[in-house]
């Protein structure tokens, strides 16, 4: 409702398989099953979309999908029993809503012998089979094919109590269209333009060097990543700036030691004073030059932050408004 979740371009048929199993009477949950990184949560966020936009059949209309992190269950919990009491209130609230809130668990196979202690085989799979069969709890599992093989296949009563939705791979064109649709969000968050030639580049070339991730999270990875090295590099001193700056301490302690060396000496030290007066000269001569570019190309660096700020406040705004615009539409 508040806009804080990326757009979501296709995946139009694992979401339609989705509203479809949460639609059915019984066996109504679903569990996205694909490698990291190809889109398993983002599912889960367009279906909370579309629940919002009211785009879904009237049965899942002003439902809610909540995170189930198991993490925060376990932690703390330090004595037999506690973990059981924490996931049954849990529970418990879920079937008090009526059908209003659908479980999401991330990593679903984290379920089995999640809470189970030496001697006991309770854990949190057990504790929600039987909701799940009676039909009085809905829940959205998430994990890779490789984990539900080797943990919930095993268990046969908690496996059939899913239905499984395969979310595989995107292509290289599917994930220009992908990052073609969150371009105005990274845009936005790091205050600089990205060319579509860039979305192009950043979807082929992490599909061919990057071989131990998939698409489209490596893409995504490397838009993200190009975006802040350039944000970087805007906002920190210019090359040539920078140079100056140095060359100016550099002249200037010179300077400083020429001119210790002038009050000091006798003798032989005498014979050099020309060569040191006319070497603190040029010091002094290129100073004034250097401190002249120095002083433009500041003022200059400052003028273009000014208005790099400028375009990301205004930016912002068009977004804060633009979601506004969203929830009136909505409300009414």
């Amino acid at each position: 409702r508040e806009g804080r979740l990326d757009p979501v371009i296709g995946r139009d048929e694992e979401i339609r398989r989705c509203i479809h199993i949460l639609s059915r009477r019984s066996k109504n949950n679903p569990v996205l099953i694909g490698e990291p990184g190809v889109g398993k949560t983002a599912v889960i966020e367009a279906l909370a979309s579309r629940i919002v936009a009211s785009d879904v059949p009237a049965s899942l209309q002003e439902r809610q999908i909540f995170a189930l992190d198991m993490g925060s269950l376990l932690a703390g919990a330090k004595y037999r029993g506690e973990f059981e009491d924490r996931l049954k209130g849990v529970i418990d609230e879920v079937k008090a809503s009526n059908g209003k809130v659908i479980l999401f668990i991330d990593e679903m196979h984290t379920l089995v012998g999640s809470g189970s202690s030496e001697g006991s085989s309770m854990d949190a799979g057990n504790l929600l089979k039987p909701q799940l069969a009676r039909g009085e709890l809905r829940c959205i599992g998430a994990t890779t094919l490789q984990e539900y093989r080797k943990y919930i296949e095993k268990d046969a009563a908690l496996e059939r109590r899913f239905q499984q939705v395969y979310v595989d791979a995107p292509t290289v064109e599917d994930t220009i269209s992908i990052l073609r649709g969150l371009r105005e969000r990274y845009e936005l968050h790091h205050g600089v333009r990205i060319a579509d030639s860039a979305l192009v580049e950043a979807a082929v070339m992490s599909d061919r060097y990057i071989s131990d991730r998939f698409l489209p999270d490596k893409a995504i990875d490397l838009m993200d990543e190009a975006a802040a090295g350039l944000k970087m590099e805007m906002t920190s001193k210019p090359q040539a700036l920078d140079e100056i700056t140095r060359k100016v301490m550099q002249l200037e302690m010179e300077r400083l030691s020429l001119e210790r060396e002038k009050g000091a000496g006798s003798g032989a030290k005498r014979g050099m004073k020309s060569i040191e007066r006319n070497r603190l000269e040029n010091i002094e001569s290129e100073l004034g030059v250097l401190k002249k570019k120095q002083e433009a190309l500041e003022t200059q660096w400052e003028e273009e932050k000014s208005l790099l700020s400028s375009v990301q406040t205004l930016k912002e705004d068009i977004d804060r408004v633009q979601i506004e615009i969203s929830q009136a539409e909505r409300d009414y």
